[in-house]
């Protein structure tokens, strides 16, 4: 009994000694400890993406150090070696992740900016393409104006050809005759007008007198005279024979009447509207005389006879 109560104290005793032995130079876990954090601080993605991590695992080494220092107890110390080195793992974790993020973010920065480079470029692809539709469009505008422009020479402009001036064949494409308006031709003729009387017109006298006097008038002159006096005849005629067996106050008379019609004022036209081309452009003239198929113009395409 005594015997195994002093082999527990002996053991005991050992532990104690043990405990309270100081940490041994070279021991392996502060040397784990020293190489884990030194290998961090020696990364320059953990300085740059774990600084607070990294600055925690020299922070518990350093604790470790001093507590071997003061002679502190191997367990604690060895406690505060494996959890710097654990640190020291977590902020080189930390910086690969954060260091991979970072370059993915990069990636994607680096992609949108391409990205928006190409659609710049596209953008100002398509506003060239549509500036050189444009002028393409204005060209053509231009030249179509160009072509559709129209010369006008009035009659009186000067068709005389000056000297030595080279003359051209232009092919006319539309003739109009123009014609001045029509001229008013008034005349005087005498007409037969019933008075106020009561008593009726004599008919058969007015008949038979028109007959006589158409016949008296149609021996006067030839002609247009001899049509108008013939009317004339006819027109006194009738008024004679109606005033047979009437009162004063009822007689017919002949009276003299205006009368007025519109004519043209000459068969032949005023001038010709021309229309015709010559290198390409359309012009317009007023001739005194009827063009044929061409007319002669000069290096302006001006009219020349």
């Amino acid at each position: 009994m005594l015997r195994k109560s002093g082999r527990s104290v002996a053991v005991l005793a050992v532990l104690v000694a043990a405990g309270c032995a100081s940490v041994p130079p070279g021991d392996p876990f502060m040397e784990d400890a020293r190489l884990a954090v030194n290998a961090a601080r020696g990364n320059p993605q953990v300085v740059s993406y774990a600084p607070l991590e990294l600055a925690q695992a020299a922070d518990t080494l350093r604790q470790a150090d001093d507590l071997a220092a003061r002679g502190g107890r191997v367990g604690e110390v060895h406690q505060l070696a494996t959890l710097a080195s654990q640190r020291a793992a977590l902020a080189q974790q930390v910086a690969r992740t954060r260091g991979d993020e970072a370059a993915m973010l990069a990636q994607r920065k680096a992609t949108e900016a391409q990205l928006t480079a190409d659609l710049s470029r596209r953008q100002a692809e398509s506003a060239q393409i549509q500036a050189i539709a444009a002028q393409r469009q204005a060209e053509d505008a231009q030249r179509i104006a160009s072509s559709m422009r129209v010369d006008t020479y009035p009659t009186n402009a000067e068709y005389r050809r000056r000297d030595n001036e080279r003359l051209y064949e232009a092919k006319v494409t539309y003739v109009r005759a123009v014609v001045g308006p029509p001229q008013q031709r008034c005349w005087v003729e005498p007409t037969v007008v019933e008075g106020t009387g009561s008593a009726g017109v004599n008919v058969p006298g007015a008949i038979v007198g028109g007959a006589i006097g158409g016949v008296i008038g149609h021996q006067i002159g030839g002609g247009r005279g001899q049509d108008i006096a013939t009317g004339i005849g006819v027109l006194s005629g009738a008024a004679v024979g109606a005033n047979v067996g009437r009162g004063s106050d009822g007689l017919v008379y002949s009276q003299n009447v205006q009368r007025c019609e519109y004519v043209p004022t000459s068969a032949r036209p005023d001038y010709w509207d021309v229309t015709y081309v010559f290198s390409g452009y359309e012009h317009r003239a007023q001739m005194t005389t009827a063009p044929g198929s061409t007319i002669l113009v000069n290096a302006q395409g001006e009219p020349r006879v």
